[in-house]
């Protein structure tokens, strides 16, 4: 399983919804993408130093992992933005990253974020959004 970022961030915050998707979850992983998101936002906010603990607390956990692109990844993100244009709904190059990772692992991507949606022809069972 995947985490988008803003899962993470739910789950950082004790969300039930977020909590219930992980239970039993043999392994859970983070992309390099959500890591470098988390990172920004964690810059320009309030609270680095804790959110910085945190968030290496999680990855320091033996199921947890961390994901990078490949070039097979860059094949698959290509076929998805060119997806995204034609039906002409956007997904953030992010976002993008993000899935194309997944669909290359096969591995379940589970987010808040509705825009996804527009992918879930391609990802399908593979594909988890959430609601708030």
């Amino acid at each position: 399983m995947i985490i988008d970022t803003n899962v993470y961030s739910a789950l950082d915050r004790g969300d039930p919804n977020a909590i219930d998707v992980l239970k039993g979850q043999s392994s859970v992983n983070l992309t390099i993408i959500s890591v470098g998101e988390l990172r920004y936002g964690f810059i320009n906010g309030n609270r680095k130093d804790e959110n910085e603990f945190r968030l290496g607390k999680f990855l320091s956990q033996n199921n947890v992992g961390i994901l990078s692109p490949t070039l097979k990844t860059a094949e698959l993100y290509g076929q998805m933005a060119a997806h995204c244009r034609q039906t002409g709904r956007a997904l953030s190059n992010n976002d993008l990253w993000i899935v194309a990772i997944a669909s290359e692992a096969d591995e379940l991507l589970v987010t808040y974020d509705k825009d996804f949606s527009v992918l879930a022809d391609i990802m399908k069972d593979k594909l988890i959004i959430l609601s708030r």
